[in-house]
């Protein structure tokens, strides 16, 4: 019996692009430096996250969101800051829809400072590069 009609379902996900950072400090060492870390998580921790993208910018987006959501999960365990951080993405396509996934790689920590800051993912901007 032939098919007249091709089910995109099955249809498998292509990867279109990976892009990889190493965990790499968050602070600089002043930074760390005007921190009391009072206790520091023995491993890193990671999770992965699946986003449905619309545009290139929203790529940007994933990671920073990926990052929050990691960090909610560590603050859980009472860890406030990533002393280290990194990630990865893969960029997938199936017809016209396109997805990433995040894989999102921390090493939390409890520390106290008058000037905590929250920064953005590292090196960031090579993703607005690229697309």
């Amino acid at each position: 019996m032939r098919r007249l009609f091709h089910n995109r379902s099955t249809d498998p996900w292509e990867v279109v692009e990976r892009t990889a950072i190493e965990a790499v400090s968050a602070y600089s060492e002043e930074e760390i430096e005007d921190m009391q870390i009072i206790r520091v998580h023995s491993a890193t921790v990671q999770a992965t996250y699946t986003f449905d993208l619309k545009n290139d910018t929203d790529l940007r987006r994933a990671v920073v969101f990926a990052r929050q959501k990691l960090l909610q999960e560590a603050a859980r365990k009472e860890y406030n800051v990533f002393l280290k951080e990194g990630w990865s993405v893969a960029r997938l396509r199936k017809g016209k829809r396109q997805r990433a996934e995040i894989c999102y790689t921390a090493q939390p920590a409890y520390a106290v400072t008058k000037k905590m800051r929250t920064p953005l993912p590292p090196f960031l901007a090579m993703l607005s590069e690229k697309t």
